[in-house]
């Protein structure tokens, strides 16, 4: 009869050699704080050169960081920072707004407003770096001029305008972000706007770059968490370095099926936890400047309405973004693509618009207009 060690035995003695393995790998990752530079996870996440000049190169990572489902992401706790002519401040959630974003209150009304620089709000309000505290606190994106006058409206009511938006993002990732935490944020009411950055031309789709499996994901947060592993994959990208083909034929981040797809799902998502949706069409100024461009954004902005149509999806169109207004919409746009503090408090107006007339938030009294 062979003599078996007892149970208790067995435990102990896995539980040591689990126990020194863990020690072990302590051990490196303090030596390794402790002896090499640190290595951001934001320049392991972000590979494409089109990713890297938006968000990885030296000007922009004053503001972003690595996030392992998302790629990049606002850092949080930011105190007016300057960013491209952009003042902004974040919570400690990395969110663009002044309080904390914690369980929904019984009696409170929150929407989240889903979206990309523009609902970000690039340039809103705007200030020279040489003189970051000369800018208007009035300037506002429409998410947090959306909040403010429907509080005034509605004194004494806990309402909520989640700002969830991040330069550089695409549905994909909105899509991503939004599977991820609308669980915890129990949204009455989810609006969504993305556009441009999903018609970029890159290298290579953001379904390739951006994995949201949790295999791709859970490595990430290794690396984001651990300089040891941050360094090792680092080191091993190295090694495995090759040159990359001579012509590489440029692709959207977003395909026009998979754009339309990714805000259906948003808009799914949004009614399967009981919350009501809106799309708000990506705004672009004139047809002119960049014509290849403006073809594209018109082509998925008329995807997006057939669908949203098809779909009963209230579908916020605003005519004076879009370049069918050029050039008498110069005065709603700080550049091609983003609108300025004008064109943002159009943006809020016509939303309470919509709201009112399609009577969403019957709970709420709604404003006509932003004053």
């Amino acid at each position: 009869m062979t003599d078996k060690s007892p149970l208790k035995r067995r435990v102990v003695y896995f539980s040591i050699i689990y126990l020194a393995f863990v020690l072990l790998l302590l051990g490196v990752e303090v030596i390794t704080r402790l002896t090499l530079p640190h290595v951001s996870s934001l320049d392991l996440f972000v590979n494409t050169p089109q990713q890297v000049a938006q968000v990885a190169n030296q000007k922009q990572n004053t503001i972003f960081e690595g996030d392992p489902l998302l790629l990049w992401r606002l850092k949080p706790n930011l105190d007016h920072a300057v960013w491209d002519f952009t003042v902004l401040s974040t919570n400690a959630q990395g969110l663009r707004t002044d309080y904390l974003v914690g369980a929904k209150g019984p009696e409170a009304i929150r929407i989240v407003c889903l979206g990309d620089s523009v609902t970000f709000g690039y340039r809103v309000p705007t200030v020279w770096p040489e003189r970051p505290k000369d800018y208007d606190p009035e300037s506002l994106p429409y998410p947090m001029l959306l909040e403010k006058q429907l509080r005034a409206a509605n004194p004494g009511r806990q309402i909520e305008v989640v700002n969830m938006a991040v330069p550089g993002y695409t549905s994909h990732q909105g899509l991503a972000w939004l599977r991820r935490d609308i669980g915890k944020l129990q949204p009455d009411l989810v609006v969504a706007s993305f556009g441009w950055n999903d018609t970029s031309m890159s290298d290579a789709p953001d379904r390739e770059t951006i994995e949201t499996n949790w295999r791709v994901v859970g490595a990430r947060w290794l690396i984001d968490h651990s300089q040891a592993f941050a360094h090792a994959t680092r080191w091993l990208r190295a090694k495995k370095q090759i040159e990359p083909p001579s012509f590489i034929k440029p692709v959207p981040r977003v395909s026009q099926y998979e754009y339309v797809n990714n805000m259906l799902g948003i808009v799914g998502l949004a009614r399967a936890h009981g919350a009501e949706a809106i799309v708000i069409a990506a705004p672009y100024r004139d047809s002119q400047t960049n014509p290849q461009e403006a073809q594209a954004m018109d082509e998925y902005r008329a995807a997006l309405r057939s669908v949203t149509r098809q779909n009963q999806v209230p579908f916020l169109e605003i005519l004076e973004l879009t370049e069918a207004a050029y050039p008498s919409n110069l005065g709603w746009f700080g550049e091609l693509i983003h609108p300025n503090h004008m064109g943002h408090r159009l943006i809020a107006s016509e939303l309470l618009k919509l709201l009112k007339a399609q009577r969403r938030l019957k709970d709420l009294q709604i404003p006509e207009m932003i004053p």
